[in-house]
């Protein structure tokens, strides 16, 4: 049986071509003109054989920020490029949602040589949007 082992500088340059992605270049004004702020809440784990590793964060987002919402994963050694709550957020705001909260496990494998090992990545995630009065 052949398999394909991705190198770690491979890898890497798969993530940084999918966070450049997730770049839009616009800002939350341009497209989402009735925010006022958006407060992202998260905790981040990762457990391997390794060991584990815990974060914790608070993003504050404001009209003149990019619309970009992706969230390193802790494994350094994972092939994805994080958390995208993109879809989250923008589906939050068109329902006009002020509060919400989940979790997402991620999508990557653990390390460019295990491609069979899904990473154990974890995010909860607590988000609070503010709207802008309505006039």
């Amino acid at each position: 049986m052949y398999r394909k082992y991705v190198t770690e500088k491979a890898s890497e340059k798969l993530k940084q071509t999918m966070r450049m992605n997730a770049h839009t270049g616009i800002r939350i004004e341009e497209l989402y003109p009735n925010v006022e702020k958006i407060e992202i809440h998260h905790v981040r784990d990762h457990t391997s054989f390794c060991g584990s590793s815990h974060n914790e964060g608070t993003w504050t987002i404001t009209p003149q920020s990019e619309v970009f919402f992706l969230i390193e994963c802790l494994n350094r050694e994972c092939t994805s490029a994080g958390f995208n709550l993109r879809s989250v957020i923008s589906s939050a705001i068109h329902s006009r949602m002020t509060d919400l909260s989940g979790e997402m496990r991620c999508e990557g494998q653990e390390a460019p040589d295990h491609p069979e090992q899904s990473c154990d990545g974890h995010l909860k995630y607590t988000i609070k949007i503010s709207y802008r009065q309505q006039m």
